[in-house]
């Protein structure tokens, strides 16, 4: 499912004393299958902008194609859009409301009117690809962890079976292991779903390690798209715009500095070991040629 924005424009309080262009002139392609990661500081519209994906935003102009059906037209089936694009807000366990684990992950499936048999099959496989045992199913969304609620939120959107899985912020407030965990699930679910996921972040070092495109957004416009070490390539410009490069890219930047020929365009800790790794060898290599 391709999504076609052009020049989408958006004004908070229009016409008030408080107006404000949260979003201008943006145009983007996002293609069937890719994993995005879009960052910015906060008030860069990055929130604004994915809001805008499944409707529940209306630009002031503009226009936002999914599947060539321009959604932001007058009698557009919004209803059947959000089962296509799903959106998992900041916090999402703040949005769990049900008695049990299964009661809330059928909720969205139960309004889309399926047969129980259906409900429960998409809830089993909601649960399996976030990585939850069914062992959790009776058991109360309260009483779990903090990356275990987040799943559950998680797999209550994936039993719509949207084709695109928007994720706003998804490690925010997460402890390091529930940080981990959820990062890990993620990847996990778009290798085996192949779906379109859009990751939204401040954290450079989470986005570095999920995904395979970058959207970085400053002052409501689109800065800088490109694959992740293309983005992280621009490090001054992405420090005027209250950014950083991953801590293991500024490593890497050190490392050539002091004349150690590394790959620039390294940015996860796992490329870099493999790289130094490499070098060491080659240089372990070199002093046994000599002796």
């Amino acid at each position: 499912m391709a999504i076609k924005i052009n020049n989408l424009h958006y004004i908070y309080m229009q016409g008030s004393p408080f107006e404000k262009h949260a979003l201008n002139d943006i145009n983007l392609t996002i293609e069937d299958g890719e994993f995005i990661g879009i960052i910015g500081h906060t008030g860069s519209g990055k929130s604004t902008l994915i809001q805008h994906l499944n409707g529940l935003l209306m630009p002031a102009s503009g226009s936002i194609l999914v599947d060539d059906i321009d959604i932001t037209q007058k009698g557009a089936d919004l209803k059947k859009l959000r089962q296509k694009v799903g959106l998992v807000f900041q916090y999402p366990e703040h949005q769990l409301f049900e008695e049990t684990v299964y009661k809330d992950i059928a909720y969205g499936p139960k309004n889309m009117h399926l047969s129980t048999e259906e409900i429960d099959e998409r809830v089993k496989e909601a649960m399996n690809y976030v990585g939850l045992s069914e062992k959790y199913m009776n058991r109360s969304p309260f009483e779990l962890s903090g990356g275990q609620k987040r799943r559950v939120a998680i797999a209550g959107v994936l039993a719509m079976r949207p084709d695109v899985l928007i994720l706003d912020e998804p490690a925010a407030g997460l402890d390091p292991a529930g940080r981990e965990e959820i990062l890990t699930q993620i990847r996990a679910l778009y290798l085996a779903r192949k779906m379109t996921v859009i990751f939204v972040s401040h954290s450079m070092e989470d986005v570095a390690r999920v995904a395979g495109r970058i959207i970085v957004m400053n002052r409501g416009q689109v800065a800088l798209d490109g694959k992740p070490g293309e983005v992280f390539s621009h490090a001054e410009e992405l420090r005027s715009m209250g950014l950083d490069v991953p801590q293991i890219t500024q490593l890497i930047t050190l490392l050539r500095e002091k004349g150690v020929p590394i790959d620039s365009r390294i940015y996860t800790i796992e490329r870099a070991k493999a790289s130094l790794l490499m070098l060491l060898k080659q240089s372990q290599n070199q002093e046994d040629s000599l002796c």
